[in-house]
Protein backbone atom coordinates (compact mmCIF):
# COMPACT_ATOMS: atom_id res chain seq x y z
CA UNK A 1 0.00 0.00 0.00
CA UNK A 2 2.91 2.76 0.77
CA UNK A 3 4.61 1.67 -2.68
CA UNK A 4 1.05 2.81 -4.15
CA UNK A 5 1.08 6.04 -2.37
CA UNK A 6 4.47 6.66 -3.09
CA UNK A 7 3.88 6.05 -6.66
CA UNK A 8 0.61 8.35 -7.07
CA UNK A 9 2.31 11.27 -5.09
CA UNK A 10 5.63 11.12 -7.31
CA UNK A 11 3.42 11.01 -10.63
CA UNK A 12 1.24 14.08 -9.25
CA UNK A 13 4.46 15.64 -8.43
CA UNK A 14 5.70 14.86 -11.78
CA UNK A 15 2.38 16.22 -13.16
CA UNK A 16 2.88 19.94 -11.10
CA UNK A 17 6.38 20.52 -12.45
CA UNK A 18 4.98 19.73 -16.11
CA UNK A 19 2.01 22.11 -14.81
CA UNK A 20 4.20 24.45 -14.29
CA UNK A 21 6.04 24.31 -17.42
CA UNK A 22 3.33 24.94 -19.43
CA UNK A 23 2.05 27.76 -17.80
CA UNK A 24 5.74 29.38 -17.75
CA UNK A 25 5.91 28.85 -21.90
CA UNK A 26 2.17 29.96 -22.27
CA UNK A 27 3.13 33.20 -20.37
CA UNK A 28 6.62 33.30 -22.88
CA UNK A 29 4.72 32.64 -25.89
CA UNK A 30 2.05 35.26 -25.04
CA UNK A 31 4.52 37.67 -24.17
CA UNK A 32 6.55 37.03 -27.56
CA UNK A 33 3.59 37.61 -29.49
CA UNK A 34 2.82 40.64 -28.50
CA UNK A 35 6.40 41.86 -28.47
CA UNK A 36 6.44 40.65 -31.77
CA UNK A 37 3.41 41.96 -33.56
CA UNK A 38 4.21 45.29 -31.67
CA UNK A 39 7.31 45.22 -34.05
CA UNK A 40 5.78 44.00 -37.16
CA UNK A 41 3.73 46.90 -37.02
CA UNK A 42 6.24 49.42 -36.12
CA UNK A 43 8.33 47.90 -38.91
CA UNK A 44 5.25 48.17 -41.36
CA UNK A 45 4.43 51.76 -40.54
CA UNK A 46 7.48 52.77 -40.54
CA UNK A 47 6.84 55.25 -37.98
CA UNK A 48 7.77 54.51 -34.23
CA UNK A 49 4.72 52.98 -31.98
CA UNK A 50 5.09 54.39 -28.33
CA UNK A 51 5.89 51.69 -25.92
CA UNK A 52 2.73 51.26 -24.20
CA UNK A 53 2.14 48.05 -25.88
CA UNK A 54 5.32 46.51 -24.95
CA UNK A 55 5.01 47.85 -21.33
CA UNK A 56 1.73 46.50 -20.90
CA UNK A 57 2.77 43.11 -21.69
CA UNK A 58 5.32 42.95 -18.63
CA UNK A 59 2.86 42.25 -15.90
CA UNK A 60 0.93 40.09 -18.21
CA UNK A 61 4.15 37.93 -18.61
CA UNK A 62 5.11 38.31 -14.56
CA UNK A 63 1.82 36.78 -13.68
CA UNK A 64 2.44 34.11 -15.62
CA UNK A 65 6.15 33.84 -14.01
CA UNK A 66 4.66 34.03 -10.44
CA UNK A 67 2.06 31.45 -11.27
CA UNK A 68 4.34 28.69 -12.48
CA UNK A 69 6.76 29.29 -9.54
CA UNK A 70 3.77 28.77 -7.02
CA UNK A 71 3.39 25.63 -8.75
CA UNK A 72 7.02 24.47 -8.93
CA UNK A 73 6.91 25.58 -4.99
CA UNK A 74 4.02 22.80 -4.55
CA UNK A 75 5.83 20.22 -6.62
CA UNK A 76 8.54 20.71 -4.66
CA UNK A 77 6.76 20.17 -1.33
CA UNK A 78 5.34 17.02 -2.83
CA UNK A 79 8.77 15.87 -3.88
CA UNK A 80 10.48 16.46 -0.39
CA UNK A 81 7.19 14.16 1.25
CA UNK A 82 8.55 11.62 -0.97
CA UNK A 83 12.46 12.04 0.36
CA UNK A 84 12.37 13.31 3.54
CA UNK A 85 15.64 13.72 4.01
CA UNK A 86 17.44 16.42 5.59
CA UNK A 87 19.27 17.51 2.42
CA UNK A 88 16.08 17.49 0.53
CA UNK A 89 13.91 19.73 3.53
CA UNK A 90 17.65 21.91 3.11
CA UNK A 91 16.95 22.03 -0.36
CA UNK A 92 13.14 22.92 -0.21
CA UNK A 93 13.97 25.67 2.37
CA UNK A 94 16.64 27.22 0.34
CA UNK A 95 14.66 26.87 -3.13
CA UNK A 96 11.20 28.27 -1.66
CA UNK A 97 12.77 31.05 -0.33
CA UNK A 98 14.56 32.37 -3.22
CA UNK A 99 11.58 31.61 -5.52
CA UNK A 100 9.36 33.96 -2.93
CA UNK A 101 11.98 36.31 -3.03
CA UNK A 102 11.75 36.36 -7.08
CA UNK A 103 7.68 36.40 -6.33
CA UNK A 104 7.61 39.24 -3.94
CA UNK A 105 9.85 41.42 -6.09
CA UNK A 106 8.32 40.24 -9.25
CA UNK A 107 4.62 40.92 -7.72
CA UNK A 108 5.65 43.99 -6.21
CA UNK A 109 6.75 45.65 -9.57
CA UNK A 110 3.52 44.00 -11.12
CA UNK A 111 1.56 46.23 -8.75
CA UNK A 112 3.65 49.42 -9.31
CA UNK A 113 3.33 48.87 -13.36
CA UNK A 114 -0.62 48.43 -12.72
CA UNK A 115 -0.84 51.61 -11.05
Amino acid sequence: MVEYRFIILQRLSNGIEVLSAVVLLTGFAKGMWGFLLHEWRDLRTQVELPLETISKLRPMVGNYILLGLDFYIVSDILSTMLHPEWQELISLAVIGLLRTTIGYFLGKEIAESNH
